[in-house]
């Protein structure tokens, strides 16, 4: 038999191989990461083999990998056209949907995947990814320790599943599982960061900070934990290393929305308001619907000097426009509240500061001060790291609820499930509100109030407290609330007893001392060019600043350095950083006269100063914000220390009556309890919720509850 030669050109037999060739070589190219290769080379498949599961398949998952979703989907598709038991496939398809946005469908194909294969783990657990984003954490849990106990060792399952219980604000369980997920895959930068942002929920900073450390080490996503960590940097209070961080970001990525957000913060801690407002406003530009930077420049707004009522309820209202609107349209309902008018009332206070906060100090007195035969009080508590002043709280609600760990829909159902009559705001646009949950209308009267109480763009929230000099009657058009007139927009508990001091401290030290222990942040350019004025105008004088951004040398240095241009040395100025609640009070001890910073003049520090017998400088100006400080002195019967522009501002600083000084020190704290002291104050908001309830009373039964004339 002649020996066996090999034929010139290949056979029939032969070319049936080249898909499967071609399908091996790109299967190789598609796990390297080369999409578009692959993608090329299963193409070349399918016109040799259109009905060829596997290429469809991969296929589908590469237009997926590469962000072409709907070509994805329909490659995905044709191949359970062609092998329709394939549970993988099934899988793959549900967590395309699922990334195009499709979930109700992605949720379908995950359920006919585990219908097909029970034990395909990843089914479970794309399963869990779809109902987390479907908000549906507790069911989603149920999937992924179905897929766990298939697949025990799979860390990005984990991942979600720390992820769930994040949400669920089980933030101790959470850490366990993105724990386990980094024990599987110590490259898991995703788990670092998810542990890291759990860590920081729960203060434990220093924690924290490793983590993201660790994540910018593995070096797979630099933007994202580097922005995670800037934001950290800001709250430990260390804004040079924020800066530092967000800087090296943009110049990795110019345009990167997050880290132009975080550098404006960081901006506005250093005081400079503008260009905060600037850098919040250039990211929206490009994307107007991000979030946390439409509710940084609302924040940042504050300050600025050219800003009026008009343009912050603007900024407000786009809150509502791109977050608040969608959750009413999908949660409001009508109320099943008893609709007696003269009934008690059920009153709901929701706030992050039921803590030794400033904010505290203003809504305290009328939770304490409540008749309780006229008004139930529910307290729902956002603070994650309670102290004594939370237990205080907490012993004078008539129910509390820690909803610190609660999801916005368990907290929406609670209050209709406690049936509150009127929820009341504490905190307004700042850090720990929950203006999403308003936004879902749970309770039939909304108010805002206090903590700060600037208005928040949000028509389901039907009144903003307030007063004529806070708010006047001709720029209450621009609000999405109505106005309703209290003896004060604010006030707060008296000091303990003991502290304040009669004496004037000019009268032992020889010269005059101001003061202001307000937030660093509210030290305009402006407020620093007309406070060195009046140092500079009174030359023994000296100036005394508290406040704990004092604590970071950053600020402390920008502050000597801001001073120090208007020609003022270091040795007239006392900067005071943390202190206990007592040294704060007792450092008004040794202030004659306190100013106020402009354009965002003080509440609870001005209210603290008067009740301490300090007078305070304030100039009135274009905003809440800029005009509370007015507002209180009104209250306090005290409108000589008004000042309507900066030269009145610095007559009146520069030429205090000694005598009325002498004569304030000693009369003014007794004055301001008769006169806007707790007790009165609280049955005045009473009367405005009992206005506030006749008033829902007579709108129709089944109405889902717009404000008047706000429809």
């Amino acid at each position: 038999m002649p020996p066996h030669k090999a034929s010139a050109a290949p056979s029939s037999h032969d070319k049936s191989y080249e898909p499967v060739l071609m399908l091996m070589r790109a299967r190789v190219l598609h796990q390297g990461g080369q999409y578009d290769e692959a993608k090329s080379l299963y193409k070349k498949v399918l016109k040799k083999s259109p009905s060829n599961f596997q290429a469809l398949h991969f296929l589908g998952l590469a237009e997926y990998q590469s962000g072409h979703f709907d070509a994805g989907i329909r490659s995905i598709k044709r191949a359970l056209i062609e092998d329709p038991k394939s549970a993988q496939a099934q899988s793959d398809l549900g967590s395309v949907l699922n990334a195009a946005g499709r979930y109700d469908e992605s949720l379908i194909a995950c359920d006919k995947a585990i219908a097909l294969d029970p034990t395909l783990a990843f089914g479970h657990a794309n399963r869990g990814n779809v109902l987390i984003t479907l908000g549906r954490f507790d069911d989603a849990l149920v999937s992924l320790d179905k897929a766990l106990e298939l697949l025990p060792t799979h860390a990005d399952t984990w991942n979600d599943r720390g992820n769930a219980l994040h949400k669920l604000g089980r933030y101790d369980e959470a850490l366990v599982s993105y724990e386990k997920a980094i024990a599987f895959d110590p490259q898991h930068d995703v788990a670092c960061i998810n542990r890291a942002t759990t860590l920081k929920e729960l203060k434990r900073f220093d924690e924290a900070l490793a983590c993201y450390d660790r994540a910018l080490q593995i070096g797979k996503r630099p933007m994202e934990a580097g922005i995670a960590r800037a934001d950290l940097l800001l709250q430990m209070r260390n804004v040079e290393a924020a800066l530092a961080t967000c800087t090296a970001l943009l110049k990795i990525e110019p345009g990167s929305v997050p880290a132009l957000t975080v550098l404006g913060n960081c901006m506005a801690t250093l005081g400079d308001a503008d260009t905060a407002t600037a850098l919040h406003s250039r990211a929206l530009v490009l994307q107007p619907d991000y979030e946390p930077a439409i509710s940084s420049r609302i924040f940042s707004m504050d300050f600025c000097s050219d800003a009026d009522f008009a343009s912050q309820q603007a900024a407000r209202a786009s809150w509502w426009q791109h977050v608040g609107a969608r959750l009413y349209k999908a949660y409001a309902a009508p109320f099943a509240n008893d609709r007696d008018p003269d009934r008690r009332l059920v009153v709901g206070y929701v706030s992050a500061d039921f803590r030794q906060h400033s904010a505290a100090f203003s809504f305290r007195p009328i939770l304490e001060h409540h008749d309780r035969s006229k008004v139930e009080v529910i307290c729902y508590s956002g603070v994650v790291l309670p102290d004594m002043a939370t237990k205080a709280f907490e012993t004078i609600a008539d129910k509390w609820r820690d909803t610190s760990q609660w999801t916005d829909a368990r907290l929406a159902e609670t209050i209709r499930a406690d049936k509150v009559d009127i929820l009341v705001d504490l905190s307004g646009h700042s850090a720990g509100n929950r203006l999403r949950v308003f936004a879902r209308k749970p309770a039939p009267v909304q108010v805002t109030a206090w903590g700060h109480a600037t208005g928040t763009g949000l028509p389901v929230i039907d009144y903003l407290l307030a007063d004529p000099v806070a708010i006047p009657k001709e720029v209450r058009p621009h609000y999405a609330e109505a106005i309703y007139d209290l003896p004060s927009i604010v006030i707060i508990e008296p000091p303990p007893a003991g502290l304040h001091s009669p004496e004037l401290p000019f009268d032992r030290n020889g010269y005059l001392t101001y003061g202001s222990l307000n937030r660093i942040s509210k030290l305009s350019d402006a407020a620093i060019a007309v406070w060195a004025r009046i140092v500079t105008g009174n030359p023994t004088s000296r100036l005394i600043l508290k406040d704990h951004q004092i604590d970071d040398p950053a600020v402390r240095q920008t502050l000597l350095e801001k001073f120090a241009a208007h020609g003022i040395v270091a040795e007239r100025i006392t900067l005071l950083g943390s202190t206990s609640r007592q040294q704060h009070l007792q450092t008004l001890r040794e202030i004659d006269l306190g100013l106020d910073p402009f354009p965002q003049a003080g509440g609870v520090s001005t209210w603290e100063a008067l009740h301490m017998g300090v007078p305070v400088v304030s100039k009135l100006g274009n905003t809440v914000a800029s005009r509370v400080g007015s507002a209180i002195l009104s209250a306090a019967g005290l409108p000589e220390f008004i000042a309507t522009d900066e030269d009145r501002y610095v007559a009146i600083a520069l030429a205090p009556d000694h005598d009325k000084l002498r004569a304030i020190r000693r009369g003014l704290p007794a004055f301001i309890v008769e006169r806007c002291g707790p007790v009165a104050y609280t049955r005045a908001v009473e009367d405005a919720y009992r206005t506030m309830w006749h008033r829902w009373c007579a709108t129709p039964a089944d109405a889902k509850a717009m404000p008047p004339g706000k429809r």
